[in-house]
């Protein structure tokens, strides 16, 4: 009945980001189902039911991008734009940071991200050099428990984390003149591809933005042509060296 549904979906010329999301919330209702004893078991446990391959939802900026970008956006903007592309972080894992999830070194300074989609984004994420001064200046400016907090009239609620930038972050894309289509989480898909292309093996790359699986971390990362033919020229050269042997 699942597949027929997914078919059914596709006939009527939905998108597979679409199907996609319908599938999503119906694992939701049959786990409720069987938390509630109204089913024995769900057909999504265990991976049995697959979802549909999406293409094009992510994008990756170039470093000439980025800067347009942040340059045109408002400084909270700015500064959560940068973390992300940094560090790797969700929008909501760095609303939700407070002062004690951050530690500054020496020996070494990290955040700690204390809860998130799944086990795996409970970790410990370094502070790069660009992200330091941001966090030294939250905490400095810090009010209260959240580092990015509420917005309230013209003021803010420092016990209560923010939980929106879309508004600003269209204002930015506007203003930057920055293709489409571009989203605030392209910025960690930025991030992911970068890692990758700097040589950072894939697992560090999982542990380092929080993924549950590897096919998730897959999923983000978009490499470069140029870094593509980098490595089919490493393994010609590896060819050439063996064949002279």
């Amino acid at each position: 009945m699942i597949r027929a549904f997914k078919e059914a979906r596709l006939e009527q010329q939905r998108s597979p980001a679409t199907v996609n999301r319908d599938l999503s919330c119906l694992r939701q209702i049959l786990a409720i189902a069987v938390k509630d004893e109204l089913i024995s078991k769900s057909h999504f446990f265990g991976g049995r039911v697959e979802f549909l391959h999406e293409r094009g939802r992510e994008r990756t900026l170039s470093f000439e991008e980025e800067r347009r970008y942040l340059k045109a956006a408002a400084p909270l903007l700015r500064d959560v734009g940068t973390i992300m592309v940094e560090m790797g972080l969700r929008p909501g894992e760095i609303f939700q940071l407070r002062g004690q999830d951050v530690h500054i070194g020496p020996p070494a300074s990290y955040v700690h991200v204390r809860e998130g989609k799944s086990d795996r984004a409970v970790r410990d994420v370094p502070v790069t050099s660009r992200a330091l001064p941001i966090f030294g200046r939250r905490l400095s400016n810090a009010k209260g428990e959240y580092l990015f907090p509420r917005r309230v009239g013209n003021g803010y609620d420092w016990s209560r984390p923010m939980t929106e930038l879309e508004p600003a972050h269209l204002r930015a894309f506007r203003k930057s003149g920055i293709q489409p289509p571009f989203r605030l989480y392209d910025l960690r898909h930025t991030y992911g591809t970068r890692a990758v292309e700097a040589g950072i093996d894939v697992f560090s790359v999982a542990k380092l933005m929080g993924h549950a699986d590897l096919k998730t971390t897959e999923r983000y990362i978009h490499l470069s042509k140029a870094h593509l033919e980098d490595a089919q020229k490493k393994i010609e050269r590896l060819r050439v060296r063996q064949r002279s042997l």
